[in-house]
């Protein structure tokens, strides 16, 4: 960006970051995202109490505490369930605007690759939901070698002696219960309470090493 003679930033955007925040918006735009408070859809489902319901909420991905509204199916084939999430235009902390993240947060109501979306047949991998006990699928690699599926249990039950198995090893001789030879990496999904006692699960099993992704 140009300065002034006095040596401070020129106002206004750069051709380039006028470039960037058109292809974003592009972006935006067609994965169906609104980051800006919409009136009118907020009408269509406000101005309908008979068929749909609309929660105040607080969206869960970071501590900024931004206001949504989930509007809920009152009638017809949807019914229960939820439809739309947008920004809470009464929220003084954002006023109806939201991040990527909150503006896409309906998938986590509706994603189909959600723990229990399915039952019976899973959309992926239906072999793991046959016998209409789960639908719950994780993958595995070692190295670069090619992915394989399995039942998220079969996962656990690996997992959870590895980890073990790591730690111990790394406990051995040491003069302090802090194992660096595991990690652990949080999720944007997780909100305030489940990333706290995330962060206690993990001082509990002895390491420090612990990351979270709330960033978009």
């Amino acid at each position: 960006m140009a300065t002034r003679d006095t040596g401070q930033g020129a106002r206004g955007i750069s051709r380039r970051d006028f470039l960037k925040a058109s292809a974003a918006a592009t972006a935006v735009v067609g994965c169906g995202l609104e980051f800006a408070y919409n009136p009118a859809k907020a009408q269509a489902y406000e101005g309908d109490p008979t068929n749909y319901k609309i929660t105040t909420t607080t969206c869960p991905y970071c501590s900024a505490s931004c206001g949504q509204r989930v509007v809920t199916a009152v009638t017809g084939a949807n019914a229960g369930k939820v439809v739309d999430i947008y920004g809470d235009f009464e929220s003084p902390m954002n006023s109806g605007g939201l991040c990527a993240k909150g503006a896409g947060s309906l998938q986590l109501a509706n994603n189909p690759r959600r723990l229990g979306a399915y039952t019976g047949t899973h959309p992926v991998n239906p072999v793991f939901a046959a016998d209409g006990t789960t639908d719950a699928v994780a993958y595995k690699r070692n190295g670069d070698g090619a992915w394989s599926a399995m039942p998220l249990d079969t996962a656990l039950g690996e997992i959870a002696p590895a980890l073990l198995t790591a730690r111990n090893t790394d406990w051995a001789g040491a003069s302090t219960y802090n194992s660096k030879g595991v990690a652990f990496f949080g999720c944007s999904h997780m909100n305030n309470e489940s990333n706290y006692m995330y962060r206690k699960l993990i001082a509990n099993f002895g390491s420090s090493n612990v990351e979270h992704q709330a960033r978009i």
